[in-house]
């Protein structure tokens, strides 16, 4: 993608973003992620539809509060009492090439940062964290908790070490241009890049990490199918911020796992990880635009 159009795009989404906040007071952590898989899949589908006129992109997104664990199978021996949540926001992209199917995946934890202490640019995981660290940065082998019919089944996603498939989002509303910003796994988390320009980079696939459907599937694509799976069939109230059985995981997502027919979304199940999902397909006679 030439450099104008990206900068272009990237703005775009930005100011998308700043939209989809608009109105939230004193928002905690779950209530911005679910904006965002709320409220952007319409703004950022219109967005890369104009810019990529050759494609046909569809987004759709789903939030729920409820997310699955990951418990540690040798939790004693590492020294972890807690277990961690396996993230806040999964971000998935399917792009259809003729008869080819590619998909990336990006797993975020969010954590909203206090601006009195911390920036986007230093911000120290505190000892409660670091077992969600250790997560994201050594993949010990894990049971699945909280997951409903998932619960139970023992994962463990290698390679053991950080990727950059797994990575945190920081939320700072006194940050400059944008509250949402991204940094790799460490002690200490440090920006590399905004909300826009990694979902930018997503789409390209110079950023997340990629999954594949056929079995034998790798242990990510094991586990981003798990997630992808009991989310869909899942919905989220929330009514203090006005998300009242609010679930967007319908047509977009349903084409997106290819299902022969849609599930049937679930009052009583509302367990797993917010999704925002992107679907692109190159329409007929066309060259997808470089």
């Amino acid at each position: 993608m030439e450099a104008y159009l990206k900068n272009k795009l990237q703005v775009e989404i930005v100011n998308a973003l700043k939209q989809c906040i608009k109105g939230l007071t004193n928002p905690d952590e779950p209530a911005y992620i679910a904006a965002l898989v709320n409220q952007l899949p319409s703004h950022l589908e219109a967005i890369l539809n104009h810019t990529f006129p050759t494609l046909n992109f569809k987004v759709g997104g789903c939030f729920l509060h409820q997310k699955p664990i990951a418990e540690f199978c040798e939790k004693k021996s590492l020294g972890y009492k807690k277990d961690p949540e396996i993230g806040d926001l999964l971000i998935v992209y399917k792009k259809i090439h003729g008869a080819e199917v590619v998909y990336n995946a990006l797993l975020l934890q969010a954590k909203k940062l206090n601006g009195n202490t911390d920036s986007i640019y230093h911000h120290k995981i505190g000892y409660n964290d670091m077992h969600q660290l250790f997560l994201y940065t050594h993949w010990p082998k894990f049971i699945y908790r909280k997951a409903n019919n998932l619960n139970g089944r023992k994962r463990s996603v290698i390679p053991k070490a950080i990727t950059a498939g797994a990575q945190y989002l920081l939320i700072d509303r006194n940050a400059v241009c944008t509250p949402f910003w991204c940094a790799m796994p460490n002690d200490i988390l440090v920006a590399s890049k905004c909300l826009a320009s990694q979902l930018v980079d997503f789409v390209e696939f110079q950023t997340g990490r990629t999954f594949v459907k056929c079995a034998p599937r790798d242990s990510w694509s094991q586990m981003i199918w798990d997630l992808l799976k009991i989310s869909f069939q899942s919905v989220f109230n929330k009514s203090k911020y006005g998300y009242v059985k609010a679930s967007r995981a319908s047509d977009e997502i349903s084409d997106f796992l290819d299902l022969p027919q849609k599930l049937t979304l679930s009052d009583n199940n509302n367990v797993g990880i917010p999704i925002l999902c992107i679907q692109s397909e190159e329409k007929e006679g066309n060259d997808e635009l470089k």
